[in-house]
């Protein structure tokens, strides 16, 4: 059993633990929020037996083992430091971190402790998307791919009103590349590694942040390009182009069907599992769950992807002119 602590109480809170139901070894044990009455209440909730509204004081926690943690994308890093160094193994809500600077910093405490850290990014452990990368070879020579993640976010009516809310706000690390094109960005690095170089560019909001941005990576033998926003809704139909089919995926962040059309007409439909929406989520915990258990060091190739997402989106952003204070700090 893994006695799990959250922090941050909000709506992906209470996906990640109604997936993690189906977790065996998954028992909630602690909550966190700056406010007393929030964090009885949430505990409550959920069924947990302790909360707190000091990190100092979860972090001393003897009967917490692990901590999601599901805070704004600025304070990441310093949290996640805060509970490996108190002995913690910390699963972070994506993105990772603010910059790959940071989560270098992550990853290279958790190695010095014996400890786990790891994104919490649905596409990397969805089971579906292990089906995509199998059929890949069926495609021949790979040419062209487009990965589209756009919505209108629940938060973008108060946002046009006036009324600024977390994930409108780019101080924080906030903005439609580090919410939704994060995830075109692992599936394009998970399936095809670090791109040769890229193009990157965005149309802002009024008060900075990016609200739909478009990046152009460049591989051997193939282009990517990458579409993602959080102020208009979108299809999302996504296509990978071979020389001797195309493969046509439809839910980047969750695959619900995926076809591959063939030159000559065939059409071939992967078979999937049949997962409701936001239960993948669980297969992102027991992955966590099994790192810490068996303690092969299988998180090493998912943090590298992430490393190398977070570089590449570095690069994006200084092309778009898009700061965040975190690449000030040390």
């Amino acid at each position: 059993m893994v006695r799990f602590a959250v922090v941050g109480t909000n709506f992906i809170t209470d996906y990640l633990l109604e997936a993690a139901k189906s977790c065996p070894d998954f028992q909630l044990m602690a909550v966190h929020s700056r406010k007393e009455a929030r964090a009885r209440e949430y505990a409550a909730q959920w069924g947990a037996p302790l909360w707190f509204t000091s990190l100092e004081a979860l972090a001393a926690c003897p009967e917490v083992d692990a901590v999601y943690i599901a805070t704004p994308n600025f304070c990441h890093k310093e949290y996640t430091l805060q509970m490996l160094h108190a002995g913690k193994h910390v699963l972070v809500e994506k993105s990772a971190a603010a910059n790959a600077r940071e989560w270098q910093q992550m990853v290279d405490t958790a190695k010095e402790r014996g400890l786990i850290v790891l994104e919490a990014l649905r596409t990397a452990f969805n089971p579906n998307y292990a089906r995509i990368q199998e059929a890949l070879p069926r495609l021949g020579t790979l040419r062209r791919s487009i990965f589209s993640c756009c919505s209108y976010s629940r938060r973008y009516d108060n946002f046009k009103q006036g009324i600024i809310e977390n994930a409108f706000i780019p101080e924080m690390a906030n903005g439609a590349l580090m919410d939704l094109g994060v995830y075109t960005m692992n599936f394009m690095t998970g399936l095809f590694g670090k791109p040769k170089e890229i193009t990157a560019s965005a149309i802002k909001l009024y008060n900075g942040l990016d609200g739909v941005g478009t990046i152009t990576a460049s591989y051997e033998t193939m282009l990517v390009t990458l579409f993602y926003g959080k102020v208009a809704p979108s299809g999302n139909r996504c296509e990978i182009q071979g020389e001797d089919g195309y493969m046509t995926i439809e839910g980047l962040n969750a695959p619900s069907r995926v076809t591959i059309t063939y030159r000559d007409g065939r059409v071939e439909e992967l078979p999937l599992e049949d997962i409701p929406f936001r239960k993948d989520l669980s297969y992102e915990v027991q992955a966590f769950i099994d790192m810490i258990q068996k303690g092969d060091g299988s998180e090493a190739s998912f943090n590298e992807r992430t490393r190398i997402s977070l570089e590449t989106m570095d690069t994006a952003r200084a092309q778009m002119q898009m700061h965040f204070p975190n690449d000030d700090l040390g």
